[in-house]
C-alpha cells in the first residue's frame, strides 16, 4: 500500500506527518517530515507600524484622520494564506494521495490557492485544526489513512 501525507496548517504554522504501513506492524506509522512556523503570523500590528495614533497633528482639525490603515490586519491573513497554500503545494508535489486539516475559517481559502494538482490528489479535507494535536491522535481523526 502507498505511504500518504497528512498536512496540518493554521495561519502561523504548517506541518506534515508520512504515514507508512508495514505489514508487520498492528497500526500505520506517523512520522513528521516538516515543521514550519511563520513570524509574520505572530507579531503584532503595533510591531509593524510605527506611528501612535495622535503622534502627529491634523492641523487643528477635530475629527480629521489620523491615517490609520484599517486594511492592514485583513491584508496580512491575506498574504498568510497564499504562503501556506504555496508551502501546502510545495510538500505535496508529487504526492498521489495526501490529507489535509486546517481550521474551518481557512480551510476553503487555502484550498482556493493550492496548485491546481494539489487540489487533485487531496483525498480528505478535515475543517479543523490539528496543527497542536500530538501526533499519536491524529490517526483516530483521518480514519481513511488507516485503510
Amino acid at each position: 500500500m502507498l505511504d500518504k501525507m497528512i498536512v496540518l496548517a493554521d495561519l502561523g504554522r504548517v506541518k506534515a506527518f508520512r504515514v507508512t504501513h508495514d505489514p508487520l506492524a498492528p497500526k500505520p506509522q506517523i512520522q513528521p517530515i516538516y515543521d514550519c512556523e511563520f513570524i509574520e503570523a505572530h507579531t503584532r500590528i503595533s510591531d509593524s507600524v510605527t506611528d501612535q495614533a495622535g503622534s502627529f497633528g491634523n492641523g487643528g482639525n477635530p475629527g480629521a484622520s489620523v491615517g490609520e490603515n484599517h486594511n492592514l490586519r485583513g491584508e496580512t491573513e491575506r498574504r498568510l494564506i497564499r504562503t501556506v497554500a504555496a508551502k501546502i503545494s510545495e510538500l505535496v508535489h508529487g504526492e498521489h494521495c495526501w490529507y489535509l486539516a486546517a481550521g474551518e475559517e481557512i480551510n476553503g481559502r487555502i484550498i482556493v490557492h493550492l496548485t491546481p494538482e494539489a487540489r487533485a490528489n487531496l483525498r480528505k479535507n478535515i475543517p479543523a485544526d490539528l496543527v497542536k494535536t500530538p501526533k499519536q491522535e491524529l490517526l483516530d481523526h483521518f480514519s481513511a489513512v488507516t485503510v
